[in-house]
């Protein structure tokens, strides 16, 4: 009886070994290994000879693809030099449910980059205490940052997981955004959320109002998403307005995009 007693805790702690991301103090607790990952990052963008023509890397929905996301941070180390790629963006979805151990994960793969990486909030990063861990990790779900004559307005369009409530994507700061951009030295705008208008995640109210928001400004070039898993690339609204959707990188894919001066922009999907 003592023996089978041992044997069976011997088991349970195996278990426990085995399993211990599983196994949290509770899947709610919110303690990252980091703080302001997109602040660092847009600083040390700042911080980059800034060039009118340049290149930026796109990935998405990493939440399950972990070793795809390490294969990826070592793909691009070895085959980008800091002279051909400036920076990395993220399309969300980090996590699955939100939790805390998701985060760290995609935290022990990516801080070994040798790229700055910004990423969006995603759906799944806000279950849970997702949204509070994502804001600890990475700093305010809405924000811009400039590279050279370019800028990036970075926002949260995750309608559904508000309730479809009329509070995502916030317009109101979009438009001033736009405004203020419009009023700089500026030749093309790039928007970077997570869910597209195209999908039923967004707040179907807003897609008339954002999609001509977008394409009101002739220096708008691009907006990129992630969310479907499936890349995409073209302008469904007729209106001018390219959307470039990201694949997920289970797919073992992601998308280069390159600015040619104040010309033209490519976009090519990339196999590793």
């Amino acid at each position: 009886m003592k023996n089978n007693i041992l044997l069976f805790g011997v088991a349970i702690l195996l278990l426990l070994t085995g399993c211990k991301k599983a196994f949290q103090y509770s899947l709610l607790e919110v303690r990252p290994l980091a703080s302001d990952l997109n602040v660092n990052a847009v600083e040390q963008i700042r911080s980059l000879p800034q060039k009118s023509s340049f290149t930026f890397l796109v990935i998405s929905d990493t939440q399950i693809a972990l070793g795809e996301l390490s294969d990826f941070v070592k793909y691009a180390n070895k085959h980008y030099t800091d002279e051909e790629i400036a920076f990395v963006l993220h399309g969300g979805d980090i996590t699955d449910f939100g939790a805390n151990y998701e985060y760290n994960d995609y935290y022990n793969d990516i801080k070994k980059l040798k790229f700055p990486n910004i990423a969006t909030i995603g759906n799944h990063d806000m279950l849970g205490n997702g949204s509070e861990i994502y804001r600890k990790y990475f700093g305010p779900d809405d924000f811009t940052f400039r590279y050279g004559k370019s800028a990036f307005i970075v926002f949260n369009s995750n309608s559904r997981e508000r309730g479809f409530d009329g509070t995502l994507p916030n317009e109101e700061w979009l438009a001033q955004q736009i405004q203020q951009t419009d009023a700089q030295e500026t030749d093309h705008i790039f928007f970077l959320s997570h869910v597209p208008p195209m999908s039923a995640d967004f707040d179907p109210n807003k897609v008339d109002s954002f999609t001509e928001l977008l394409a009101s400004t002739d220096k708008a070039r691009l907006s990129i998403h992630g969310h479907t898993h499936v890349f995409s690339y073209d302008e469904p609204y007729n209106d001018g307005m390219p959307y470039l959707i990201a694949p997920s990188l289970e797919k073992r894919s992601f998308v280069e995009v390159t600015v040619v001066d104040d010309q033209s922009i490519s976009v090519n999907l990339i196999h590793y």
